[in-house]
């Protein structure tokens, strides 16, 4: 398992958090890489602490969870260095792009001070019970920009030439032999690819792979630097690859340390998200061992189902979890699995008193409803007016881009084909037909409609949702098009557009295109595959008519202009029907309506709503 971090206000590991870590030890992780403790008092950010003894019993109740059920369990040493917040301290005193603030310069003292930090760390993770240790030189964090020429510009014992950046990781790797013994596994992990300016590029990478191998460290953890704060930085070895990226992004990273380096087993991470493709990556001596991350707070089981062949509830790259605890320092969420971190509710509860349960509408929340409900022992229909389950989770997943989410949807729906549920499709509910059935209890889940525009030439026959777009491109005419909205669905659905060969122009309202979309690695990857589409876009724009072959735009500063447009895609957000709503829930006496058609939202919001209600029942 790599390491994911967690947030922790008092430096000491939660209770709440055992759980989650047994689950994973139980489904079969085989090494169990903690997530970063701090390693030296040189540091602000919330992480657990390694770096006194007073966090010795925190430590020894995470190494008893993580080796609970056969994995063995490093842990991982870390310091963010001048990548912290607050007051900062790193190499040299520099401004860089990966830096919020310009960090104070470490002196030599304070310097062999941390070189020890890190060894004591070591030591206690040792006594506390782990098998094994990783030292963190990643991400351009403290160790890592010792080692990288972009961050450390010393001249002086621990910096300048080579081996000069390269003393702080070997003697932490030498007082960890010394005070830990030989026998005791050192893991390290770095950035084989800084994009930066002379930042670590392939041929330094082997330099310093090759040089810790001759340390004696266990394995190479393969890692990159691109991501935020203070900005995301676009990189061809993104570290976080989201859904708009390939999969098993930094393989490159790792192959080109198998063919140079033999010493030392090389882990391959970031996005490794199936089976058979991490089989392939070793099969193919692009790696030697794999780190799955994300995919197993998607599903604990990923390695015991991969082993028996079983169904994978798949991670879709959507990168909610990296986002919660690293840009906002909030508690760690799953968009695809409620209960990370509430692994000890995840078992149901079977219904005391068995229901017939109505369930209307099949998107993301009406399938999950279906399913857990029909699990705790209810007899569960699921209704549905179209003719295949999957509400917008169908033209949410129709560009390629977006397979992880049609995984997503192959998943519930190979859920409901082996549940208990039975399935009606092509039947439009209505409050009568809620009186006729008289189920016990009505789910409503019928989702919400796509936002109209209320301006001249907004009911035109040119002019057609995000969702009908997606559903049904043959329907988008003509060579020009425009996309009024430039939020996710719009910039998502103007790139499939741009990809089926149309001329495609973006007009957004505020002042840029996906400015509501907080998770970084998601916008910065979206936007540059835009660009390179190319993807015109008109921002501080307002759309004043629609006409036959064009449509007015108002921008803020007062200027007017007009763009070609054979056809035009509202991706201006959604809107639930509350009357059809009430109708339905006021024919059954026992009703909960769920997902979009309450608030529209996301695929998590759906997934937790449809969780608490199935439970409810």
């Amino acid at each position: 398992m790599a390491p994911i971090g967690g947030y922790h206000p008092d430096r000491q590991i939660a209770d709440r958090l055992i759980p989650y870590l047994e689950a994973r030890s139980r489904g079969g992780v085989g090494l169990f890489i903690s997530e970063g403790f701090q390693a030296t008092r040189y540091g602000n950010a919330v992480l657990a602490g390694a770096y006194e003894d007073r966090f010795m019993s925190s430590l020894q109740k995470y190494a008893r969870a993580t080796r609970k059920f056969g994995s063995a369990a490093f842990m991982q040493m870390m310091a963010l260095g001048g990548k912290d917040t607050g007051e900062t301290y790193a190499p040299s005193s520099i401004e860089s792009p990966q830096f919020i603030n310009r960090p104070k310069e470490f002196s030599k003292e304070q310097i062999e001070e941390i070189i020890q930090d890190f060894v004591q760390s070591a030591r206690r993770a040792q006594e506390a019970g782990f098998d094994g240790v990783e030292l963190h030189g990643a991400h351009s964090y403290l160790v890592g920009q010792f080692m990288s020429p972009h961050f450390n510009r010393r001249d002086d014992d621990y910096g300048g030439d080579f081996d000069r950046r390269m003393r702080v990781p070997t003697e932490i790797m030498r007082g960890i032999r010394e005070t830990c013994g030989k026998e005791f596994p050192v893991g390290f992990k770095f950035s084989a690819w800084e994009q930066l300016p002379n930042g670590v590029n392939h041929e330094l990478a082997v330099k310093i792979g090759q040089r810790m191998a001759d340390e004696s460290v266990v394995y190479l953890h393969v890692q990159t630097s691109d991501f935020y704060p203070p900005a995301a930085i676009r990189s061809p070895y993104p570290a976080m690859p989201p859904m708009y990226s390939p999969r098993n992004t930094l393989s490159e990273l790792s192959e080109n340390l198998k063919k140079h380096i033999s010493n030392a087993p090389i882990m391959c991470a970031a996005g490794i998200i199936d089976p058979g493709e991490a089989d392939t990556l070793i099969a193919e001596r692009k790696a030697d061992m794999v780190a799955i991350g994300r995919a197993l707070l998607a599903d604990p089981e990923w390695p015991n189902k991969a082993k028996q062949g079983n169904r994978i509830r798949p991670c879709i790259r959507c990168n909610v979890c990296h986002h919660k605890v690293v840009a906002v320092e909030e508690a760690i969420a799953c968009t695809v699995n409620p209960y990370l971190e509430r692994e000890n509710e995840e078992p149901l509860i079977e219904a005391r008193i068995k229901k017939d349960v109505m369930v209307v509408g099949s998107g993301p929340a009406g399938m999950l409803c279906a399913l857990i409900a029909s699990r705790r022992g209810h007899r569960v229909t699921l209704y549905e007016q179209q003719d295949e389950l999957g509400g917008l989770l169908i033209p949410g997943s129709t560009p390629p881009f977006k397979r992880d989410v049609r995984a997503l949807l192959d998943y519930y729906r190979a859920e409901i084909k082996d549940s208990e549920v039975e399935v009606k499709l092509n039947k439009k509910v209505t409050p009568e037909l809620v009186r006729e059935i008289k189920a016990d209890v009505l789910v409503v889940a019928i989702g919400a409609e796509p936002t109209r525009l209320k301006i001249p030439g907004g009911d035109s026959k040119h002019v057609m949702s995000a969702v009908d777009a997606l559903t049904d491109a043959d329907e988008v005419k003509g060579d020009h098009v425009v996309v009024i909205g430039g939020g996710d669905v719009g910039c998502e659905t103007a790139l499939y557009l741009s990809k089926l060969g149309k001329d495609v122009a973006i007009v957004e309202v505020l002042d840029d295109i996906l400015m509501v979309n907080e998770i970084k690695n998601n916008s910065t990857v979206l936007r540059e595959l835009l660009e390179k589409a190319p993807v015109k876009t008109c921002t501080s724009s307002q759309v004043q008519e629609i006409m036959a072959s064009a449509i007015r735009i108002a921008h803020k500063n007062g200027k007017r202009a007009e763009l070609l447009a054979d056809s035009v895609v509202l991706a201006v957000g959604l809107a639930p029907d509350k009357t059809v709503v009430q109708q339905l829930t006021n024919a059954c006496a026992s009703s909960f309506s769920i997902g979009d058609c309450v608030n529209p939202a996301r695929i998590l919001e759906a997934v937790a709503d449809a969780d608490r209600i199935a439970r409810l029942i």
